[in-house]
């Protein structure tokens, strides 16, 4: 028998040799070796679950915030267009402006006061518009509203994250 003839013969037997050796070091089963204990699995799944429903509802929010900050810069434009022009449709599209604007902002609870209008201080068809002076800081006023109730509804959402990890019971 050739050298190698040798080792090719003793090479089964000492797969089947390690193969026990291994089999008996190891108390659990093949599958298990690769598989995912249970506790670590449910943990993994937990944190998922918190972080897109957490993520949903941060999306949300940046949405609505994207979407009011749009609107504000959208009446600063109006703005912009009844101040260079002088004709009483860029005044009315303003205004129209800034009542949707309002409007919408009260459906999510940010109230603000309109500002006044020209009344019997400028002509009699302008008297119905807003004072053009008084709305640059009303705009102001209300980016900083809005801003406002991004910060409480980002309160909302970390609130929202610490019940779903049950760190908000242990914080008290």
């Amino acid at each position: 028998m050739t050298e190698q003839s040798k080792i090719e013969a003793a090479a089964p037997a000492d797969r089947a040799a390690s193969a026990r050796r291994n089999a008996l070091a190891v108390p659990w089963s093949a599958e298990f070796e690769a598989s995912e204990h249970p506790d670590t699995a449910r943990h993994r799944i937990q944190r998922d679950f918190i972080m897109t429903v957490s993520g949903l509802s941060r999306e949300a929010v940046d949405k609505r915030y994207t979407y009011l900050q749009r609107l504000i810069d959208k009446a600063k434009e109006e703005l912009a267009h009844a101040r260079t022009a002088s004709n009483e449709m860029r005044l009315a599209a303003m205004q129209s402006n800034l009542d949707e604007l309002v409007a919408y902002l009260a459906g999510h609870g940010i109230h603000a006061k309109l500002p006044n209008r020209n009344g019997e201080n400028g002509s009699p068809t302008i008297a119905h518009f807003f004072v053009i002076d008084e709305v640059p800081a009303f705009l102001g006023e209300l980016g900083f509203l809005v801003d406002q109730w991004y910060e409480k509804e980002m309160v909302k959402v970390h609130d929202e994250l610490l019940k779903l990890t049950g760190l908000a019971a242990r914080m008290r």
